[in-house]
């Protein structure tokens, strides 16, 4: 393939769920509004897509319980909520995070600790068990990317000091370590079926769990405040479970093409994890660069290639390189892209983190009496020094769902041509 062939051939967008959608999603949702009845209880002629999807995601993930609710962000409010988080609290996350992890401990009243990573570019244990107080109500695990770090050191630390697990799947449905689902491994869990994600409603979320007293808790908080029987009737006998609720459930319609998008998951994740492996295989024959550690490569979902380098100024150059030799991507697409230049995800590039933002009228949270011990916490450059090195080394590569042959190819020929004139065989 000649050089003027690749520079024309623009890759598709990294939306993995979107690229899928056919007849099968437009006919789901369009029974729902023949039917009339898009709220998830009741109306005309209910069909209850929301219920099912809950009982069939539930079985998927190998928890007992599921809450849909409107969005991963909702998702997480609900669970920590659930886990009685609140002022005078601490809730230890990686550095590694979207903003809506931190931003729902902050909302409720809480102080987000992070930890450093490990290769993997998730929680790394050893941090966590050094910063964990009487304080601390929960941890969050993030696995970001679709890879899942070190849950089994980090339940059993986390077991051994009776602390709650949160597991943010926002980007990891589809996810497996060893055949244990992602979602499965700590007390609680959230997912979300943004656009972005593996699988999409559009917008949409779920929380999970294997406690009935948790689920009833998250049920609760995610309809308003009350507990509804099974055809959508108040139960008012439970005190104790009619609580402060947000009002974020999914709908019907929402819930009927995330029925679609399950049944199709592990064919997407399968199409990014296939070609991730052989792109690694690439790379990994090159010395100077390593990609991000896997546990399981089997089970993650494919969609993200980190590669870090030994020297920052050839992690950009590689960057650099892999462009000018035909990496070119429909507007809006975001990769290559080296992770300074992202940052989104990184705890010192948060404004509202960093500068402590208020999140209740003029007061933030760190000027509550209860979080007095927190008023001088600092989350700049330099709070975790090895996710920064990290991140200062690293190139990431979105893999769309929807490759096909001629995209492959071109992306191969680049890859190998960057790699042969940046770096030596190993």
């Amino acid at each position: 393939m000649s050089d003027n062939t690749i520079n024309e051939i623009l890759l598709p967008q990294e939306w993995p769920g979107i690229h899928h959608i056919d007849e099968e999603e437009i006919n789901a949702v369009t029974q729902v509004l023949k039917n009339q009845s898009p709220f998830r209880f009741y109306g005309p002629k209910p069909t209850f897509e929301a219920r099912q999807f809950e009982e069939e995601f539930a079985r998927y993930v190998g928890m007992n319980y599921c809450v849909a609710v409107s969005n991963g962000t909702t998702a997480l409010q609900v669970a920590l909520s659930a886990l009685k988080v609140g002022p005078g609290d601490e809730v230890m996350m990686p550095g590694y995070f979207w903003v809506s992890t931190a931003g729902a401990v902050v909302r409720l009243g809480a102080i987000p600790v992070l930890a450093d990573v490990d290769d993997s570019m998730s929680m790394d244990p050893e941090d966590l068990e050094a910063k964990i107080t009487t304080r601390t109500k929960a941890v969050i695990v993030v696995h970001m990317g679709g890879v899942i770090g070190q849950m089994e050191r980090i339940m059993k630390i986390c077991r051994s000091k009776n602390i709650p697990v949160l597991e943010d799947c926002a980007q990891a449905a589809g996810t497996h370590q060893f055949g244990k689902m992602a979602g499965s491994f700590g007390d609680i869990s959230i997912f979300s079926f943004q656009i972005n994600k593996n699988m999409t409603c559009g917008e949409g979320g779920a929380v999970l769990t294997k406690e009935k007293s948790l689920y009833e808790r998250v049920f609760g908080i995610h309809d308003t405040g009350y507990i509804k029987d099974e055809e959508g009737g108040f139960v008012l006998d439970q005190p104790e479970l009619q609580l402060w609720g947000i009002g974020c459930r999914m709908s019907d319609l929402a819930a009927a093409m995330a029925r679609v998008q399950l049944k199709k998951l592990p064919d997407i994740i399968e199409r990014m994890r296939s070609f991730k492996h052989e792109l690694t295989g690439i790379i990994s024959a090159y010395s100077g660069m390593r990609p991000r550690e896997v546990a399981d490569p089997a089970g993650e979902s494919g969609g993200f290639l980190k590669i870090t380098f030994d020297d920052q100024d050839l992690s950009h150059q590689f960057k650099e390189k892999l462009i000018d030799n035909g990496i070119k991507v429909a507007d809006k697409g975001f990769y290559p892209i080296h992770m300074e230049e992202w940052g989104l995800h990184i705890y010192y590039n948060l404004p509202s983190l960093v500068h402590k933002q208020p999140s209740m009228g003029e007061y933030t949270v760190w000027d509550l009496k209860e979080n007095d011990f927190a008023k001088d916490y600092t989350y700049g450059v330099g709070t975790l020094p090895y996710l920064d090195s990290l991140v200062e080394r690293t190139v990431l590569f979105c893999i769309a769902s929807n490759l096909n042959e001629e995209h492959k190819s071109v992306i191969r020929e680049a890859f190998i041509l960057t790699c042969d004139e940046l770096l030596e065989k190993k």
